[in-house]
């Protein structure tokens, strides 16, 4: 009996407060899709819970409204909420207490009942409250990315719920939104595609399932060598403007499986007269993707903005 009703806290308390706050920072920034075992579910639930927890807990003491709302007990003393926790703990433990202390049992067990409904909704409204600010200040990574506070929170806490692919495939590092993502993908079979990111999918395991490009365009290198060869004899070893070979394709969005995926390069392409720093970009993808990056076939470079008016 015990077991079961451990249980039951462990995920009133634990398991699904930290899938509460899992959906609401997804309202902000895409989450980290995690396959992980129990214990590593349970210190991420921890470490989520800490806070709020407390402090429901606290105020459910001490705060007049919330100490009485919402399911009032009568009679909520501190002796009679210890008294009766200790006859709920006695007769779960011993059958034999159970049976001695019957009729005082199932009263005391409404009034913890309803002593621990009005904490969980003090402490869901909490959890809630601290994923809305975690997702807001995850979201906010470029305008805050200064502060030495802002960094310590974001590398003990944020980073480890924000999916990888979120700061590789779009602006995120950038303050606004009229940053592109470029990305040139060469995919298995040797063709060579390029265009701007709009969505990426990623499966259950947080890898990349699929991405989609708009200005889809496909470089021709079949004819691209063909001419080199004329080119070169007709001017003296020169080669020919290799961006002439670009070509448009009639689509608004082109998806590429990531299977299908060889390598990868992105471009981000701020608007003019606004330059990042590609150190702190580097270092923002090691921490949110881990040693992993390195293993990734993605490699990031940053195109300086033409100047207004040039």
């Amino acid at each position: 009996m015990l077991a079961v009703l451990f249980s039951l806290l462990l995920t009133l308390y634990l398991i699904i407060p930290e899938a509460i706050f899992r959906t609401i920072f997804g309202w902000y920034v895409p989450p980290r899709n995690f396959i992980i075992s129990t214990a590593e579910t349970a210190y991420r639930a921890l470490i989520v819970a800490i806070l709020p927890l407390a402090l429901a807990w606290t105020l459910s003491w001490y705060a007049p409204i919330v100490k009485c709302f919402p399911f009032p007990v009568r009679n909520g003393t501190a002796q009679s909420r210890r008294s009766d926790y200790k006859l709920i703990a006695s007769a779960l433990y011993s059958e034999d207490e159970y049976k001695s202390s019957k009729k005082e049992f199932w009263p005391a067990f409404s009034r913890c009942a309803r002593r621990q409904a009005r904490l969980i909704s003090w402490y869901i409204l909490l959890i809630g409250l601290e994923a809305w600010l975690a997702g807001w200040l995850a979201a906010n990574y470029a305008r805050f990315r200064s502060l030495s506070l802002y960094n310590w929170l974001a590398d003990k806490f944020l980073f480890s719920y924000i999916s990888p692919w979120h700061p590789l495939l779009t602006p995120y590092m950038f303050v606004g939104k009229d940053t592109a993502v470029q990305a040139d993908i060469l995919c298995t079979n040797g063709m060579l595609y390029q265009g701007i990111v709009s969505q990426h999918f990623a499966r259950d395991d947080g890898s990349l399932s699929g991405i989609f490009l708009t200005e889809p365009r496909r470089y021709n290198r079949e004819l691209y060598i063909k001419d080199r060869e004329a080119f070169e004899k007709e001017n003296e070893g020169k080669k020919p403007d290799k961006n002439s070979y670009w070509q448009a394709i009639p689509s608004e969005n082109l998806y590429f499986f990531a299977d299908k995926i060889f390598n990868m390069n992105l471009n981000f392409k701020p608007p003019a007269g606004r330059i990042a720093d590609r150190e702190a970009i580097r270092k923002l993808l090691i921490k949110v993707i881990g040693q992993s990056f390195s293993t990734r076939n993605v490699t990031i470079t940053q195109e300086k903005p033409p100047q207004a008016g040039a």
